[in-house]
């Protein structure tokens, strides 16, 4: 079990949890497009990031302001997100955790491109091992064609549809997929995401919370399965922010 940890940054707040959210509404934007979640300087992170669902922060904490993005990267084929790009990392790029600044309720990533492996070139990043680089190509695209099947399947339905055991989509809505597992309240102390060889954390008895390089604690915002929104993905993505210096911080567990 996790010891205690003092609080960086100064107090954090408990905040109101939902569980299993539905419906929209008007604080939640499902599928948004990619040029109202990345600045246009950097519209090849749509290459690499899928948007899945932005959030209206005063929905989570009145004194917040803006809109948050919960986003799913197409890689990794295998292993973590940032494996094998240790040569491009940066303080908010880490093995499993992806950072950006918001500006204007857009995402700049604070970093090199080429954290993701598909971004780099052979010679920058020969294959770690026979046919990697075959295998991730593979995998992006058949991840990319299942984002926009499910994509222009909610829109047309207005539910997360489930998937049959061949992949294919049915409606069905009684077993409709939750568009946010959680909104607000804490994350867990005790899954697998909190690894602070990875990232800085820090905890109490039953919550877990990463820090900044400046030593401001993030607060959780919201998390959900990657495969809620595509054939494939993380068992939840966890979307954290950073009021101070309004930091966007994601990690991916795995079960």
């Amino acid at each position: 079990m996790l010891a205690a940890r003092p609080i960086a940054g100064g107090e954090r707040r408990r905040l109101q949890m939902q569980e299993d959210v539905m419906t929209a509404g008007t604080g939640l934007r499902v599928y948004p497009d990619p040029a109202d979640v990345f600045i246009t300087d950097q519209v090849e992170l749509a290459e690499h990031l899928h948007p899945l669902i932005s959030i209206d922060l005063a929905g989570v904490d009145p004194a917040w302001h803006g809109w948050i993005h919960l986003v799913s990267p197409l890689e990794p084929a295998e292993g973590y997100l940032g494996d094998h790009t240790e040569a491009f990392h940066s303080p908010l790029q880490r093995t499993n955790w992806l950072g950006f600044s918001m500006e204007d309720d857009r995402y700049r990533l604070l970093g090199d491109l080429r954290y993701f492996a598909r971004a780099t070139t052979s010679e920058e990043l020969p294959d770690p091992w026979p046919g990697f680089r075959t295998r991730l190509d593979e995998h992006c695209d058949s991840e990319g064609r299942s984002y926009l099947a499910h994509r222009d399947a909610f829109r047309r339905e207005g539910i997360l549809l489930m998937r049959h055991n061949d992949g294919s989509l049915r409606y069905d809505e009684s077993n409709a997929m939750a568009l946010l597992e959680q909104l607000g309240g804490n994350a867990d102390a005790h899954d697998n995401w909190v690894q602070p060889e990875l990232f800085r954390v820090e905890y109490d008895d039953d919550s877990a919370w990463p820090v900044s390089p400046a030593g401001n604690p993030f607060h959780f915002v919201a998390s959900v399965p990657g495969w809620h929104y595509r054939r494939s993905g993380a068992d939840s993505i966890l979307l954290f922010f950073e009021p101070v210096e309004r930091l966007a911080l994601l990690t991916f567990d795995w079960s």
